[in-house]
C-alpha cells in the first residue's frame, strides 16, 4: 500500500491539509475553517471523511507521517491527539526554528517566527534561487525576505485583506456589507465601488508599495518576488509577482524530507 504523508497548514482563519504521496505526488487537497475549539475525535473523522474520496480508505490507515504547522498552539495538541489515538499511531512532526532546514536564520530572536513562514521559505527554495520576497495573504499579509545565502533577515506583518475589511465594518456605522469584487475603475462613483476599490485595489496598492520599500531598505532590488495564501484569489497583483497557493504545503512536505 502507497503509504502517504499528511500535510497540516493550520491558520487562523482556514486550514490547508495536504495529502501528499512520500516521493512528492500531490494526492489531495482541501481547504476548511479552523475550529480551536475541535477535538482530537473530531479531527481525526473530519479528516478521514474529507480525504476518503481521494484514497478509497482511511487516512488514517494509509498516513505514515504527518508534518504540521500552525498558528494556533491549542491545535498542535489536538493534531496530535488525532494522530497517536488510532491502531496505528503516526508520527507527528511540528514545524519550528529547531528543525533541520535548507536556509539560515539570521534573526535576533529565531524562535519568535511562526512555523508557517518557516515553511514558506522552505518551499520557495525548491522553486527559486535566493533573493526572494515572500507574501502571504491571509488573516495576516506577512512578507519574508531572503537573501542570497540563503538566511532569512527579516520583513514585515500587516493585517490581513478580510481583517481589515471586518474592522472597518465594524467601526463604521454607516459603511453597508458589499460583496468584494474587484471594480472596472479604481474611481469608484457610489458607495459600493468605493468600498470595492478602497479595500482590494487598496490592499493591492499596499503589498506592491510595501514590497517596494522592503526591497529599497534591505538592498535587495531585483529580487524574485513570491506571493502566496488565500487573499490572493481576490487581489490582483502585478505580473512581477509568481503566485504559488501550494506554498506553504510544499515548504512542510520539505521539512518533512530533512526531519526524517
Amino acid at each position: 500500500m502507497t503509504k502517504h504523508w499528511l500535510l497540516l497548514d493550520i491558520g487562523n482563519t482556514h486550514t490547508v491539509a495536504g495529502l501528499f504521496s512520500d516521493g512528492g505526488k500531490v494526492v489531495g487537497e482541501l481547504r476548511f475553517r479552523t475550529d480551536p475549539l475541535a477535538t482530537a475525535d473530531e479531527y481525526r473523522v473530519h479528516l478521514s471523511q474529507l480525504f476518503a474520496e481521494h484514497l478509497g480508505a482511511s487516512i488514517w490507515e494509509t498516513a505514515d507521517r504527518a508534518i504540521l504547522s500552525t498558528v494556533v498552539p491549542v491545535l498542535e495538541k489536538t493534531v496530535r491527539g488525532a494522530c497517536m489515538s488510532g491502531k496505528r499511531p503516526i508520527e507527528v512532526i511540528s514545524v519550528s526554528s529547531r528543525l533541520k532546514r535548507d536556509f539560515e536564520l539570521d534573526l535576533p530572536f529565531p524562535d519568535q517566527l511562526g512555523a508557517d513562514r518557516l515553511a514558506n521559505v522552505a518551499g520557495a527554495l525548491t522553486i527559486a534561487e535566493p533573493p526572494f520576497l515572500l507574501v502571504d495573504a491571509g488573516t495576516a499579509t506577512t512578507f519574508c525576505l531572503i537573501d542570497a545565502r540563503p538566511a532569512y533577515i527579516g520583513g514585515a506583518i500587516v493585517p490581513g485583506l478580510d481583517t481589515s475589511w471586518r474592522a472597518l465594518q465594524s467601526r463604521a456605522a454607516k459603511l453597508f456589507s458589499v460583496e468584494l469584487i474587484r471594480p472596472e475603475s479604481a474611481v469608484g462613483n457610489t458607495t459600493e465601488t468605493q468600498i470595492q476599490s478602497g479595500v482590494l485595489q487598496g490592499y493591492e496598492a499596499l503589498i506592491e508599495g510595501l514590497t517596494d520599500r522592503l526591497l529599497r531598505d534591505a538592498g535587495l532590488e531585483g529580487a524574485k518576488l513570491i506571493a502566496t495564501g488565500g487573499c490572493t484569489r481576490l487581489i490582483t497583483l502585478s505580473p512581477r509577482f509568481d503566485i504559488q497557493p501550494d506554498l506553504t504545503l510544499m515548504g512542510l512536505f520539505r521539512y518533512g524530507q530533512l526531519n526524517g
